[in-house]
């Protein structure tokens, strides 16, 4: 399975009705791994795997298959790309993603997928893989922190608009003791970017990711 990932947050939610709604994947645009998704590639696979076909696409939290947190009731193309609505689950892994929906924490987009034969083709031009039909597997809410959990280093301007979202999430949620951990256990892996930052800097930047560390010990107490 191929997974990609946009950074694109929710479109809307309805907080009382635990209802979501956002777009997995863009139309048009030349993502990281050099391929193009065109208008028409998800028709097939929502008419057979669908909501109102066999009802086989899911919505899972970072590609976790043992983290069905929604289910998907619209999913359709617009001339943005793949839209769907999804009703959040009342379970705990629900509500908590409902929780860091809310503030924040949650603010991408993916999908898992594959390409059938012959669905795609190298356009010379704009050198990408135009992608013509895929098959969709789920789509996913993504951490701040990424999809891949190697991919642990993080810029100093988007950490600190992540902390101020933590912190509003640490404080005023209603999320379990098991999400509270997870998001100490990705904190924990934080790690200064080195390869964009000179020697002071990098120090700079351990200082500041250790105090961040130090301080949610703090939030949790309060």
């Amino acid at each position: 399975m191929i997974v990609k990932g946009i950074n694109e947050g929710f479109k809307d939610m309805d907080t009382n009705q635990g209802v979501v709604t956002g777009y997995f994947a863009m139309f048009g645009n030349k993502d990281l791994d050099g391929d193009i998704l065109e208008p028409g590639s998800f028709t097939k696979t929502i008419q057979e795997r669908g909501p109102k076909g066999k009802g086989l696409i899911k919505y899972l939290l970072d590609h976790d298959r043992n983290k069905a947190v929604a289910v998907i009731n619209e999913l359709y193309e617009d001339s943005k790309g793949l839209y769907y609505e999804a009703k959040v689950g009342s379970h705990s892994s629900g509500r908590d993603f409902l929780e860091m929906v809310k503030s924040g924490i949650i603010n991408q987009h993916s999908f898992g997928f594959s390409i059938p034969k012959d669905k795609s083709y190298f356009d010379q031009s704009r050198k990408a893989n135009v992608i013509k039909e895929v098959m969709m597997y789920e789509g996913s809410a993504i951490q701040f922190l990424g999809a891949n959990p190697d991919t642990t280093t993080i810029g100093l301007k988007s950490f600190e608009d992540y902390l101020n979202s933590l912190e509003k999430f640490i404080k005023t949620s209603e999320a379990s003791d098991d999400c509270i951990i997870k998001i100490e256990s990705l904190l924990k892996s934080l790690k200064p970017d080195e390869s964009t930052l000179n020697e002071k800097k990098a120090d700079e930047q351990k200082l500041f990711i250790e105090n961040i560390k130090n301080s949610f010990e703090s939030w949790k107490t309060n």
